[in-house]
């Protein structure tokens, strides 16, 4: 049973799963998780907005699928993870290519002789 009040702050919140979920309250623990309202099944899922993107997407990750969500909303959720992952993917392919091209790495030579392994990883200013 869900006991609390329903938090309904999702003016500043841009994911497409806070228009079909609602953040909900639950007392008793000593730690804070974020728990989430499926507004199609009820159901309540512990563990953030991912979770109930895979929830209603039905992805069988992390939790359960929801019985009850409209096959337009399956695909704007699916659509949306699919754009986020690209996104990511992008983004580290630039980083990759950054460092391969010397960006983030120090060398005193400019080539990366083994005589500079101490300053891997350190960005070069």
């Amino acid at each position: 049973m869900v006991r609390g009040k329903e938090k309904t702050n999702t003016s500043l919140r841009k994911d497409p799963s806070w228009k079909y979920s609602v953040q909900v309250d639950i007392g008793g623990g000593e730690k804070s998780y974020v728990y989430l309202k499926c507004n199609f099944c009820e159901k309540v899922v512990k563990g953030g907005v991912t979770r109930m993107k895979e929830h209603l997407s039905c992805s069988h990750k992390n939790v359960a699928p929801c019985a009850k969500v409209p096959d337009n909303v399956k695909e704007e959720i699916s659509a949306y993870m699919k754009k986020t992952t690209t996104v990511k993917h992008l983004q580290q392919q630039q980083f990759d290519e950054r460092v391969d091209q010397g960006a983030y790495f120090g060398s005193e030579s400019g080539k990366g002789s083994s005589s500079t392994i101490h300053n891997r990883g350190a960005r070069v200013l």
